[in-house]
This record gives structure tokens, sequence and C-alpha cells, in this order.
């Protein structure tokens, strides 16, 4: 995700979107950052402590929100937190760390234009040497 103000890059930050299921998949999408949810339960049991709306798909309602946790015995077990950067891991969701979340809720991104791009599969062709 690249934060953009007044033409300029402030932030890069880290995602980790929709797994590549029909239900799950992150879809294109051009809009404006809904309002900040607050804390609370983002898929079953799965809490986080930052969420913003995005739109309201087939399944349910897409947003931007810090990685999710379970509680343990007061203690937070983040679900997947690996995945941030590196794969999709949510249910159409767009994850970002808890310290990004911390540092986009300073910024404040309600209202802000925002623009998912669709996912591409890209494969890379390894050559003999000989470019074939």
């Amino acid at each position: 995700m690249y934060v953009y103000e007044n033409w300029g890059l402030v932030r890069a930050i880290r995602v980790s979107t929709g797994m590549h299921t029909s239900r799950t998949l992150t879809r294109a999408w051009i809009g404006t950052v809904g309002r900040d949810t607050g804390a609370g339960a983002v898929d079953g049991d799965l809490l986080a402590d930052y969420r913003w709306h995005l739109f309201r798909d087939l399944y349910g309602n897409i947003l931007i929100h810090s990685t999710p946790y379970t509680l343990t015995q007061g203690l937070r077990q983040y679900d997947q937190p690996a995945a941030i950067g590196v794969k999709p891991s949510s249910h159409g969701c767009i994850r970002i760390s808890p310290e990004d979340a911390r540092w986009l809720q300073e910024w404040d991104p309600v209202g802000a234009a925002i623009v998912i791009t669709p996912w591409v599969r890209r494969t890379l062709s390894v050559t003999d040497g000989s470019g074939h």
C-alpha cells in the first residue's frame, strides 16, 4: 500500500490481501477510505485494534485492518503475522501490521482516495542461458 500526501509518497506499507479463491480474493475497487470502526471483530473470533471500512461485497464488509489476533489468557496470538507483505492470508480484507496501523490511525486516512489494483498472476520464465 502506498500512502501519498500532496502528490508525494509518505509511506509504503506492506499488506496481505485476500486468499486466491473466488470468495476471499480482494477485488479491484476505487473509492474512498471509510470511517474508522475502532477495535473489534474482523472474522469470527479474530479481533483487530484498527479497522477502516472500504466497501461491502457479497460475503461481507471489506476493511483495511491491523493483523488480527485472538486473546489467550490476556495475550494476543496474532493470525499469520509473517504473511504481511509476503502472501495472501485474509478473507478479502487488507491486513497491515499493528505498527503500520497505528501510524495510519495517526495519519487519519478517512476520506482518502484508494485504488485497489487487480491481482495478476505472474510467472517467472527460466532460460537455459541461450535465451530460450
